[in-house]
Order: structure tokens, then sequence, then C-alpha cells
């Protein structure tokens, strides 16, 4: 290594995610961003080299394999922002189908190793507006991160989003850089909001611990270190592969994603409010409705048993929600497809959402995939495969701003992304919020899941439902009578869900 490269050690966290990829699943995390108006390409180019390549070391550097077989991040000798940006249009008839079948033809490439790992497309004449698709690897950070990435580039304001950048049409070097001065200065001077932004992300996580500050001094505060561990793996060695269903078998090579329309935030407060449960139960209990209708819409068993996916849980501090890497561990959730009434659905997710919560087995899970990074490539590869046989699915959940956000001047419409699936897992499902709204995104393998939209319509009827029952809850509850009991064929299915997760929760390795 010459003495004018500076190479930085990846971590072994990051090291498991960058060998994780294979010709099934790419580890890549994709999001895309709708804008009223046209976003100028020049523009575009300028804001990302001053807030996000300036910004974020990361992002100008490539991974390189050292003499002594660890893994760097280093400097690209040859970094060039063209090759890292492309201006697309996108094809008639310029409909939602159309960007759903230009973004699922980009995501099945894989990002050049020999680049800093990430690219962006911006896609233009989408619904009378632009769309911006980022592609970067889940080596660099995790969903929270790559967001707080991504929000570094907008704006609450309209005003300051123009001035966080020089106006392009300024023509001396003297003028550019006076308004660069004045871009630095606003970008300091939101420096609270950002902070703000990211300790939003951070509290509102599908699983975030009450208090994630300190997890090893948590940990080793319980005494689970060593006992924990051992109780872990020898959980994951009586746990079978998840059953067979629609959504496990042979994986090919090409991927496909879709997205649902936006859901109304406030509609969901309500259900949950209704049934006392959170955002969140009320998002997976209809994620579980919808897999279980797509079942029997192509004559699937739903019935014969429940299923599991992989649920992050968030290990950030909320002082370090800016940072790059990956800061989280993964848990198995059961959800109840086999549960066909929607309110027990939503009960029995609760009590299984409520257990995981309460668990300190994440911090150990956490510990565990630094030792896999550290694992012979070919070992933890088959200990990846291994651990994926039992979830048919990952599950994640990153919250987006509250408010109306800008981008050099114009408005955020919507926020959308995709989580990667590694192993044999065939399906992601992605849920953001964002300014009142709230939206799934799906990608799946096209040899197993053949029509992914109708799970995306059955999301939305199985708010319908929920919003119907809380509805008839609520008039209940005003006529002064007894609000609806938990019925004994709920309060079983609700148990049986608890003892799967107390037996189930394990490490693994998925984002």
């Amino acid at each position: 290594m010459s003495g004018k490269t500076k190479r930085t050690p990846m971590s072994s966290v990051d090291k498991a995610w960058f060998e994780m990829d294979s010709a099934t699943n790419l580890m890549i995390i994709n999001g895309l961003m709708w804008f009223d108006g046209k976003v100028d390409f020049e523009l575009f180019t300028h804001i990302l080299e001053n807030r996000f390549i300036e910004r974020y070391e990361r992002f100008r550097q490539r991974v390189v394999t050292g003499a002594d077989g660890r893994l760097y991040w280093e400097q690209d000798p040859h970094f060039d922002l063209r090759a890292h940006v492309r201006r697309v249009a996108l094809p008639e008839p310029r409909t939602q189908e159309s960007l759903q079948t230009l973004v699922s033809s980009i995501i099945n490439e894989p990002l050049d190793r020999r680049k800093p790992l990430w690219r962006f497309f911006l896609v233009e004449d989408v619904e009378g507006g632009t769309a911006l698709f980022g592609r970067i690897h889940h080596c660099i950070g995790d969903g929270i991160a790559l967001i707080r990435v991504l929000l570094d580039m907008t704006s609450a304001d309209r005003e300051e989003s123009l001035r966080l950048m020089p106006h392009p049409s300024m023509t001396t070097e003297r003028q550019r850089r006076g308004l660069l001065g004045a871009a630095l200065h606003s970008v300091r001077g939101l420096a609270h909001t950002s902070v703000d932004l990211g300790k939003t992300l951070v509290s509102q996580t599908l699983l975030t611990l009450e208090d994630p500050s300190h997890p090893a001094m948590i940990a080793r505060s319980l005494g689970l270190v060593s006992a924990a561990s051992a109780a872990i793996l020898a959980k994951l060695l009586l746990l079978p592969p998840d059953r067979p269903t629609v959504f496990k078998g042979e994986l090919s090579a090409i991927k496909r994603v879709v997205w649902s329309q936006p859901l109304d935030l406030a509609k969901i407060k309500e259900i949950g409010r209704a049934f006392d449960a959170t955002i969140n139960d009320v998002l997976v209990a209809a994620v579980a409705g919808a897999l279980r209708d797509y079942m029997l819409h192509v004559h699937d068993d739903p019935n014969a048993g429940n299923i599991n996916a992989m649920v992050p849980v968030n290990l950030r501090p909320l002082d370090r929600a800016g940072e790059l890497g990956n800061q989280f561990a993964l848990v198995y959730l059961p959800l109840a497809i086999s549960l066909p009434d929607p309110v027990a659905r939503l009960k029995a997710t609760k009590q299984a959402m409520d257990v995981l919560k309460q668990s300190p087995e994440p911090f150990l899970v956490y510990q565990i995939l630094g030792v896999i990074g550290n694992l012979p490539l070919d070992i933890a590869r088959q200990a990846t495969t291994w651990f994926s046989t039992k979830a048919s699915a990952v599950l994640t959940n990153v919250p987006g701003p509250r408010q109306q956000i800008y981008f050099a001047g114009l408005p955020l419409r919507r926020l959308m992304f995709w989580v990667p699936q590694s192993g044999e897992i065939s399906t992601g499902i992605s849920i953001i919020s964002y300014n009142g709204i709230v939206m799934l995104g799906l990608m799946v393998d096209d040899n197993l899941v053949k029509e992914p939209q109708i799970i995306m319509d059955r999301f939305a009827h199985q708010f319908d439902l929920l919003a119907a029952h809380a509805r008839q809850h609520n008039r209940r509850d005003d006529a002064g009578r007894q609000t609806i009991p938990i019925t004994q064929e709920e309060s079983n299915a609700a148990t049986v869900a608890t003892a799967t997760v107390a037996t189930a929760t394990a490490p693994t390795f998925q984002a």
C-alpha cells in the first residue's frame, strides 16, 4: 500500500453485508423520490457534489483488499461523478407501470465494484414532474443512515433549498465561490434541523429499543453476553426452515418492484387508537393480510400456519443518527397470515411486536453478525443461506420527515425505498411514511411472485377492513357499551404468535 494512499478498515458488520451479494440477491438499497416540476440536470449534479460527495467521504471511496486480506475503504483515484449519474426519460405511456418497469430493469444490475458503490438516475417526464432513483450498497450504511443522507440534500424550506447551492448560471469563479460560501453557511445553519430529522428517523423505526444509547453497556449489565449468545444459537438449531409457500422456492436473477398508492397516516392512527395498537402494529397486520389474500388468489393455503419475516431492530444512538455504516440487528417476526379476521391479526401482531421490543437479544445478534463478517467467505455465505431459510420475507419500516420538504426549490411529493434480501429470501417489504402519508413497496423474485400488484391492492383493502372495524368499535364506545372483547380464538392465536416469537428471536443477516 502506498504511503500516500489513505485506507480505512471496513468494519466486520459492513463486510458481512458487502459479501452477501449473490447472483440472485444484490445487497443494494434502492430509493425513489418524486418531485413536482422539472429538476435541472446540471443543478442536480451540483447538489450531489456539494451535499452528498463533499459531506460524506465514503461516496468517493471504493472497496479494496489489502495485503493482509482485509477489506478497506480507499479513495478512488479515478473518481468521476459522470460515472455515477445518468439522465433518462420515462418511456411512453409514462404511467406508474412504466416507471415500475424502468426501475425493475435497473435494480437487476450490480454496481461496479471498481468504483464507489452508488449510482443515481434522474428520470424525467414522471407524472408531470421528475423522479430521482438512487442505489447505494448496503455495506455503506443501513436504511436509517441512507435515508438521512438523501434528506441532507433537501430542506424543509423552499428558499433554503435554493440557497444551499451555487446558481448554475454564475460564470466567474469569484461569483461561484461567493455563492458556495453562502451555501455552506446555510448548511451549517441547518445542522440542528438535520439532527432533529435524524432523531425522528431513529425514534420511529419498526422496532427501536427504548434507550439504544449504550447497547454494549446494557447487554453487559444484564449479564447476558455469553449466556444469551449460546441461548440464541440453541434456538436457531431448533427453529425449522419457514414452511413452503408461494414465497419460498428457487430464485431467479430477476427482481421486480411495485409500490402502493399513498395511505392517510391519520387514518392509520385512528385504527391504532381504536385497538390500543401502534402505527407499526397496524402496518404489519395489514401486510400480513395482504400476503394472505395473495396466497388465496394463487391457491396457496395460508391457513396451514404463519410465516416469518426478518425485522430490523435499530441500535443507533440518537446522537449518531447521521453516521454511515450498519448499526442494527435482526429478529424473526411471525406474520399472522393464518388468521382470517383482520382484528384478530392486529391483536396477534401487537402481542408479537411487544415481545420483540422487550427483548435484549438484538444487542447480541449484532455481535454475532460481526463474527460472521470475520468468517471465511464460503463459510459466511453458508451461514447466511442457512439463516435465510427460516424466513420468507424481509420487513422494514423507515419513517421519513413529517413535514413537506424541498429539493432545489421543488416540493418532494412522495418517497419510496426497497430493502434487499439475502440468501434464499424472495420478498422484501418496505414501509415508509412522509408528510402525513404511508406507502408500501415490494421487491419480489419474478420466478415466485408473478402478480405483485395484487399484494399492493390488497394492502389498501386491509386498511379499509380495519378502518370499518375501528368505526364499529368506536361507535360502541361512544354508546357507552363494552368494547369488542377478544374472542377465545383470537386469544389462542395471539398466545401462539407470542410463543413463536419467544422461541424464534434469533440473529439473521438481512436488512
